[in-house]
């Protein structure tokens, strides 16, 4: 909410001390394609996590908290050894995505987190999505001057 404000803030005053319209649209697209450039880096990152990970044959355990963590993830058991998922789990359809002793393939990296089949389609989805508004923030932004 604090953002929201600031924002306002900031265009008030750069509308009182005459900056044109048109460049605050120009300065929202760069914004919000610097943003989608980062969010493009951080899904990249993932995604040479992901390629890194060995398949491997587990059993959906529960939703708890991690240890050190913050939000609830999915735990999935491999070879009796329970492992994270790398992203929090699906809060809205956590019952019917996740079935307590359903065997899933997941993809299992060197640092203990499990990429399952929603952590892939996150990543791959996301960084789509990103690569289409960074796309359309570009052209806004060049179209306008």
């Amino acid at each position: 909410m604090e953002a929201v404000a600031v924002i306002v803030v900031i265009i008030v005053l750069s509308v009182i001390l005459g900056v044109k319209p048109i460049m605050l649209a120009f300065a929202a697209a760069v914004v919000v394609g610097l943003m989608m450039a980062a969010m493009i880096l951080l899904f990249f990152f993932f995604f040479i996590k992901l390629l890194s990970s060995r398949r491997a044959e587990a059993e959906f355990s529960r939703i708890d908290t991690k240890p050190n963590g913050k939000f609830k993830v999915a735990f999935y058991t491999i070879d009796g050894t329970e492992y994270p998922n790398v992203f929090p789990e699906e809060g809205i359809l956590e019952k019917s995505l996740y079935k307590t002793g359903r065997k899933y393939r997941v993809y299992l990296n060197k640092k203990g987190y499990v990429f399952d089949r929603f952590a892939v389609a996150t990543c791959t989805l996301g960084t789509l999505i990103s690569i289409g508004i960074l796309t359309a923030a570009a052209y806004f932004a060049f179209n306008i001057l």
